[in-house]
């Protein structure tokens, strides 16, 4: 097996000179960089990783942690999209993925930190759904650069992130139903206390305010990202008689197709009768029956520009500074229609 001692005496040069040239961070000449690169090619020759971690103080790796906090968290589609985005991006740039996980709030915070203290990893993107102004105040405090997916609950200049506009995009959708002559339009949110059903709240409720819709407390549930809270909300829904709601915005496809079921079993047809609307689309939007419109929410886009960001900012030794929305699009499908006083009454 080949050395750095064989590089060096095929290349011509001192084996300190061809660790320096495979650290990526010497100042050598490109031809003495070159000419060392065909000699390890022609030997075979591949530097030992944890070795050249070491030299150079990196792990090459960047860390996650997921709350997978809710039953049936790993059903919905954001995980394996944002581990998709993040894997797609770190193996492109020679990097791996630490995957920690927590089953709370506040262990989420603490395995986070736990990794930054640990050094396991040169970065760490964050979910933000859930971090308060003092967690982050700490991150920055950190030396370990970090990216958050979701925007942090306050203004910092020198926080990196990456988001949708949840509240435009959730205002859109509600707007469509609204142009399709539906005014009892119901919101099925996911976690109260997450900040992305906030945002599509906030989004849900201006686009009743500006169409002079008075919105009705009853019409608003929420359903924890699971499908059978979105059947839930209906069931519960259903009870209002004629203030039900004629459509439904849900704010992940699991909760949009637990309202379809619903609907289904109180045999109310969708779209003639009753309108719905999810949000991600997940790839099973497109298999149930009717075809469910949605929002699509590009996940694992924003996780891989995270880790874009995060691994160049490594890279450069550098503070990662960015603060991005990706475009979302609202995908008109079969499960949505005109409102029909004559049927949905």
């Amino acid at each position: 097996m080949a050395t750095i001692r064989d590089v060096a005496a095929r290349a011509g040069v001192n084996p300190s000179t061809v660790s320096r040239a495979f650290s990526g961070q010497a100042k050598i000449s490109e031809d003495t960089r070159q000419r060392i690169f065909v000699a390890a090619e022609a030997l075979n020759f591949h530097p030992n990783a944890i070795a050249r971690s070491l030299s150079v103080r990196r792990t090459q790796t960047i860390a996650i942690v997921i709350p997978h906090i809710f039953p049936g968290f790993f059903e919905d589609s954001f995980f394996p999209q944002v581990i998709r985005g993040l894997l797609e991006v770190a193996y492109q740039r020679g990097f791996r993925v630490l995957v920690g996980g927590s089953n709370s709030h506040e262990d989420n915070i603490t395995q986070t930190f736990q990794i930054l203290g640990s050094q396991q990893a040169d970065g760490i993107v964050v979910l933000s759904n859930r971090l308060d102004v003092d967690t982050v105040g700490a991150l920055r405090k950190q030396k370990m650069p970090f990216v958050l997916v979701g925007r942090p609950p306050a203004h910092y200049a020198d926080v990196s992130w990456v988001d949708a506009d949840n509240e435009r995009y959730t205002q859109m959708a509600v707007a469509y139903l609204i142009q399709q002559g539906h005014q009892r339009i119901a919101f099925v949110g996911g976690d109260p206390e997450v900040a992305v059903t906030r945002e599509r709240l906030k989004g849900y409720q201006a686009a009743l305010d500006a169409a002079g819709i008075r919105a009705c407390p009853e019409w608003i549930d929420y359903g924890y990202f699971a499908e059978a809270g979105g059947y839930t909300a209906v069931q519960r829904m259903a009870r209002l008689d004629k203030m039900a709601p004629t459509a439904y915005y849900a704010a992940n496809d699991l909760m949009a197709i637990g309202v379809m079921r619903a609907l289904r079993t109180l045999q109310i047809a969708v779209p003639d009768q009753v309108s719905v609307i999810g949000t991600n689309n997940a790839p099973e939007s497109l298999h149930v029956v009717p075809a469910l419109t949605t929002v699509h929410v590009p996940y694992a886009d924003m996780a891989a520009l995270a880790a874009e960001i995060l691994i160049t900012a490594i890279t450069n030794d550098e503070r990662p500074i960015a603060q991005r929305y990706v475009d979302c699009e609202l995908l008109i499908r079969d499960s949505t229609g005109p409102y029909r006083p004559d049927r949905a009454e």
